[in-house]
């Protein structure tokens, strides 16, 4: 189990979150950056913290993002919870299949089609998302 605390959340230093867990995940579970486990791990847990930094700016700076990555040897189970605010998920969701020519909106959707499950509690504070390892 890898887990994290980023505080500070922003734009700024996203790419310098995601490339150190990734290179942590990538250590402990023998992936290579090409393959199609580490695309899809990249781009869950960016689209996830992009939300946050998006939805609720001032949640993303005032409280830490915790993400837990945990593997069995069958599954990779993400868990990336932001208690700062509240999400809508269920309107993000719930929009169907986006237009190819839809420049935002489209993270939750490819995240739900890439891994095996993919939900967020009640309070939209808590992403759980599921990969066949």
């Amino acid at each position: 189990m890898l887990t994290y605390d980023f505080h500070d959340l922003t734009r700024e230093n996203l790419k310098k979150y995601v490339d150190h867990v990734l290179h942590d995940v990538c250590s402990h579970l023998s992936l290579t950056e090409n393959c199609l486990l580490h695309y899809s791990l990249q781009l869950s847990i960016w689209e996830i913290l992009v939300n946050i930094i998006d939805h609720n700016p001032q949640a993303a700076s005032t409280h830490p993002t915790h993400i837990t990555v945990l593997w069995t040897d069958s599954e990779i189970i993400l868990r990336i919870v932001n208690k700062g605010g509240c999400f809508d998920w269920h309107k993000h969701l719930a929009t169907g299949l986006p237009s190819p020519e839809q420049v935002r909106g489209r993270g939750l959707y490819i995240i739900k089609s890439i891994s095996k499950h993919f939900s967020f509690d009640e309070r939209g504070e808590t992403a759980i998302i599921i990969f066949d390892r």
